[in-house]
């Protein structure tokens, strides 16, 4: 599938074509824009990737004479870390690389002009096909990397507007696409009227801006649309400046220049051809367009051609006008509205096909050609999914028959029938139809679902409770039986000891003295000038190691750069390193899910009773030990919340336990349950040789590829199967809300009371080890969680249950090893603010800390520095795991370790044998009866 573009294909720096030769020609080495002219011929000189001498001064240069080496330590940074992300292994999967480059390209576009507007993850709409039938009607979105853009706005911003961040402008475009119905948007402001055709950004509802990229970055297989797009959205606005645009491959390192322009004149079938210039060559060359980020004096090119833009961008804002839009001809070049001229034939087929079947294919290779766009991988956050998965809650509907009492879901009247209990019992009936069509749960409907408590739907209540997992708060009890039976206390401590932060002279002296970048030195500035005090949280066991105060500031100006980005993932990738120079950070791995220990228990339902009023006491004296003060005020309602919760739990399981069926209704939803789910992001330690040894006995590869599957917390993606629902559109039945979700939203939300009393900012060459062979024994690592980040996407909800999901599979994985009472991590991110949570394994039951938490807006420099300092203290905790498993590993079996049916798949691997095992039972049953 093409656009319709003609390719001019450049082979050396004189040649490209005359309508942007002018753009290109600052690629040229002797180019270098506003300011001193030896800057780049200094910073260039040698290949050496150190610069000479530290900055003479901590004042920032103004906006217009930035030079590469304004940059300096971010681009070295960038340099080393991407040389270090390239030695480690890739447990299966190549590791992206956007995180680190994508740091540099946002800040030399944040130079552009004072109002730059900064969007990442960006969904745009996708332009029509050359040939539109060849183009699926659900392929309509792409998903461009970073776009430096300018905006008009409905309102004109005031100075204090457009001195605000870029990210903070990122936040305002979100609101803006958001439906006019929203609560957020005030209806006496107008909508800009423009025609679709002015807009390239997806969206929906009242436009309250426009958006105009001006620097593009995509991946390869959405640069050409993306670009395209561009191009058509200027013809509409009346601006003839060509498009430039950035091929970053999210695991590569190297970067394209493309230059993309139109015709001045249409064709007589009305088209506009579009022209798209680039280096002929892949060849590392500068000069024409093709830089390497781990090559710095390739890097100091980059910086001073995204610098030298800085003209382009003030040419396209000063040749916006809403007024030429008006003037124009309409140039229908969108994918996502239906040509009505020409396709009025089958109108409301495609209509009705492109209502119900809009989602973004993905691919998760870059394999194919530059040029020749495919479906779009997985990158966009604001990715369009069907209606029906948009209807919430969603849960996959059987058989319509009895349904089951006091529930939303239906049992088949083959399973009432019968009086049997349990999972052996129902999997016959039950079991074998949800296998067999693939019913399970999508991991992202179950996320969506309303948590409704310890009923018959599956919930999130309900995956815990049947998991002995449990909520508390960061409380302390003063009960010492259920301080030693739940290890509530000394977790406490831990987590304290972990997060515990104290600003001090020492601190200043040593960050005052450490080099940063003069574009973020003002930051700096700020955050010494502005915090002379102690911190009010100051204890013995607050103040830094002096290893960690000189690592930080050795990454200061890293870590203020990022500050003025507001990205926390970018913090793990630099600030989490358990062995000098080497990151062990994963992004978007897939997690094995805890099995349901319920349904193989026959004693259950007593033992729920039992589980349910010991919870109760907890939250009882969890709540007692809150002293209510206006300063405790959020805690102590969350305490309250929590209590209330434990009693109705308590006494939803005693109505449930009357129910004859109630086994049976166990057992349906927890088939329903989903296998797997993505974690967005995990910090592990690796164990060399552990798995080797665990599956050294097993001489068949597939054998062994499906045991190291159900075993691993984390899934090689080599070996990942798509959980059974994948692609399957949920079927939604109604689940009643309530006065429960009213508590659910005060117990859920970590980000609800800081126990410190912080407050939120007001508002294609592709990386591979040596040894390909080497990586593949290193995808049998066993990886060690140490922590686990789940990032709220565009559109979800702001309180989600993952993390839960992800915490109690990997304290259940540790367990398996004899790992009890050590803690896992959590870090729940909302826009700029990052909560952490824990949980651990005590005397069989899983505890979940997320209430009364410590939480961090990075957009504030202390916060952020006190975020960071936690970083090394868990990578150290994460070597002191790995030697606790290893004490371990000397007094158990490992052979024995790989029949241990710890994870959901394994559940369900079972499932599917017991299936193989009774139709196998019933076909011999029918051949006896048959031979007599």
């Amino acid at each position: 599938m093409t656009f319709g573009e003609v390719i001019h294909y450049v082979t050396q720096p004189t040649g490209w074509p005359e309508p942007v030769r002018g753009i290109a020609s600052l690629l040229s080495p002797s180019h270098c824009s506003d300011g001193p002219s030896n800057d780049l011929e200094h910073l260039s000189s040698g290949l050496s990737s150190t610069f000479s001498g530290p900055l003479v001064s901590n004042e920032a240069p103004s906006a217009g004479s930035y030079t590469a080496k304004d940059f300096q330590v971010l681009i070295q940074s960038t340099a080393a870390g991407l040389s270090t992300l390239a030695e480690l292994p890739q447990y299966g999967s190549e590791r992206s690389t956007v995180p680190l480059w994508s740091q540099l390209l946002y800040a030399l576009s944040n130079t552009l002009s004072p109002d730059v507007m900064i969007i990442e993850d960006a969904s745009f709409i996708m332009p029509r096909a050359q040939n539109v039938a060849s183009q699926p009607l659900d392929l309509i979105d792409g998903c461009a990397t970073l776009l430096a853009a300018h905006a008009i706005f409905s309102v004109p911003r005031t100075h204090s507007d457009t001195s605000r961040t870029s990210s903070q402008n990122k936040e305002d475009e979100d609101e803006s696409m958001r439906s006019a119905d929203s609560d957020s948007i005030d209806g006496s402001v107008e909508s800009l009227n423009l025609p679709f055709q002015a807009h390239m950004l997806s969206g929906r509802g009242r436009r309250l801006l426009a958006v105009l990229p001006v620097l593009l970055v995509a991946d390869s297989h959405n640069i050409v649309p993306l670009i395209c797009s561009a191009l058509y959205q200027r013809h509409v606005w009346g601006i003839r400046q060509p498009v430039v645009g950035l091929c970053c491959s999210s695991t590569g390192t190297i970067a394209k220049a493309i230059f993309g322009w139109l015709d001045s004149d249409r064709s007589e079938e009305g088209c506009i051809a579009i022209h798209l210039a680039l280096a002929a060559d892949i060849g590392l060359d500068a000069s024409m367009g093709v830089f390497d980020f781990t090559d710095t004096r390739s890097a100091i090119s980059l910086a001073q051609f995204v610098l030298g833009l800085r003209t382009h961008f003030e040419d396209i804002k000063g040749a916006i006008s809403i007024e030429g839009v008006d003037s124009l001809t309409p140039l229908r070049w969108r994918s996502d509205l239906p040509d009505l001229e020409t396709q009025s034939e089958e109108l409301d087929e495609r209509v009705a096909s492109w209502t119900h079947q809009v989602n973004v294919h993905t691919r998760s290779s870059e394999a194919s050609c530059l040029f020749s766009p495919h479906t779009l991988p997985p990158l966009c956050n604001g990715a369009l999914v069907s209606y029906e998965t948009m209807s919430s809650p969603l849960l996959g509907t059987i058989v319509e028959d009895k349904q089951v009492h006091g529930a939303n879901i239906r049992v088949p009247q083959e399973a009432n029938a019968m009086d049997v209990q349990g999972r052996l019992g129902v999997a016959t009936i039950i079991l074998e139809e949800i296998i067999k069509e693939d019913k399970f749960i999508d991991f992202i409907a179950f996320d969506a679902f309303s948590d409704t408590g310890l009923n018959d739907n599956a919930t999130i209540s309900n995956w815990l409770f049947e998991r002995n997992a449990f909520t508390v708060g960061r409380i302390p009890v003063n009960s010492d039986g259920l301080a030693k039976k739940t290890g509530i206390n000394a977790m406490v401590k831990i987590y304290d000891e972990m997060t515990a932060f104290t600003w001090s002279d020492n601190i200043k002296a040593i960050l005052l003295d450490a080099k940063v970048d003069s574009f973020v030195s003002d930051i700096r500035s700020d955050l010494c000038d502005m915090n002379d005090g102690p911190s009010s949280q100051s204890s013995a066991n607050d103040v830094l190691s002096w290893e960690d105060v000189e690592f930080i500031a050795s990454k200061v100006s890293i870590l203020l750069h990022i500050v003025n980005r507001a990205r926390q993932y970018a913090l793990l990738f630099y600030f989490f390193q358990p062995v000098p120079d080497q990151r062990d950070v994963l992004l978007e791995r897939q997690l094995n899910f805890a099995r349901d220990l319920a349904v193989d228990d026959s004693s259950f339902t007593q033992r729920a009773i039992e589980m349910a009023h010991a919870y109760e006491t907890f939250c009882n004296e969890q709540f007692r030990c809150v002293r209510l003060t206006t300063e405790t005020s959020d805690s102590w309602e969350q305490a309250v919340a929590a209590r209330s919760q434990a009693f109705r739990f308590s006494e939803d399981i005693q109505r449930n336990s009357l129910k004859r069926n109630f086994a049976q209704v166990i057992a349906y939803h927890s088939s329903l349950d989903p296998a797997t789910g993505k974690c967005d992001a995990i910090l592990v330690i690796p164990c060399t040789g552990v798995a080797a040894t665990m599956f050294q006995h097993v001489s068949s590869i597939d054998k062994k590829a499906k045991l190291l599957k159900s075993f691993m917390l984390v899934q090689s993606p080599k070996l990942e199967k798509p959980d059974a629902s994948s692609g399957k559109t949920p079927r939604q039945v109604e689940t009643p809300v309530g006065h429960y979700e009213k508590t659910k939203s005060e117990l859920q939300n970590p980000f609800l009371h800081h126990p410190d009393g912080n407050q939120a900012v007001p508002t294609r060459e592709t990386i591979l080890p040596e040894d390909p062979s080497c990586d593949e024994h290193n995808q049998q690592d066993l990886l060690l969680p140490v922590l686990l980040a789940e990032y709220k996407k565009k559109d979800e909800p702001a309180i989600s249950t993952a993390i839960k999901t992800y915490l109690v599979s990997a304290v259940t994985f540790l367990s398996e090893f004899g790992l009890t009472d050590k803690p896992v991590f959590g870090l729940v991110v909302n826009g700029t603010l990052g909560a952490v949570t824990m949980a651990w394994k005590s005397n069989n039951k899983i505890y979940i800390m997320e209430r009364n938490v410590r939480y961090y807006d990075i957009r504030d420099p202390l916060q952020a520095l006190q975020f960071v300092s936690i970083l090394p203290r868990f990578a150290r905790y994460g070597l002191s795991l790995r030697r606790a498993l290893e004490k371990q590993l000397a007094v158990i079996d490992v052979g024995e370790l790989q029949s241990q049916p710890w994870s959901k798949l394994y559940q369900r691997q079972e499932d599917e044998g017991l299936m193989a095992a009774r139709r196998t039972e019933a076909q011999q049953k029918i051949t006896d009866e048959a031979m007599q």
